[in-house]
């Protein structure tokens, strides 16, 4: 096949064997990962990668909240024409901003959210 996926060689177009062994090696490094930097959230880019690394943490009692990211893929429609609105709503839903900024980003937010609405009116 010749399609996009396989140029790129993700690991849902790999042969089955190399695509096993890809997933355990990228599974390993993830769980290092998280175990090294012990985030409060993982956002995983791409529903693919939202179900492996769902897969890792959802049965363990302590771990991340793991929440999914729309993948900027040319071959997704939505990616294209809304993908900046998307991720940014995906983001604040997940909490990011919140983790970045602490408790001012929500008051902040909340300002310019009430400035934007007095201006339309």
């Amino acid at each position: 096949s010749s399609g996009i996926n396989a140029e790129y060689g993700v690991p849902p177009c790999l042969p089955h064997e190399l695509r096993n062994n890809v997933i355990t090696v990228c599974d390993l490094h993830i769980i290092d990962i998280v175990e090294i930097l012990r985030p409060a959230i993982v956002v995983a880019v791409g529903g693919f990668t939202f179900q492996q690394v769902g897969k890792l943490f959802c049965s363990q009692e302590v771990g991340p909240a793991v929440y999914p990211l729309l993948h900027p893929s040319p071959t997704n429609p939505v990616s294209g024409k809304r993908w900046t609105n998307i991720v940014n709503e995906q983001l604040v839903f997940a909490g990011v901003p919140q983790l970045i900024a602490g408790s001012e980003f929500i008051v902040s937010a909340v300002k310019e959210s009430k400035k934007k609405k007095k201006s339309k009116e």
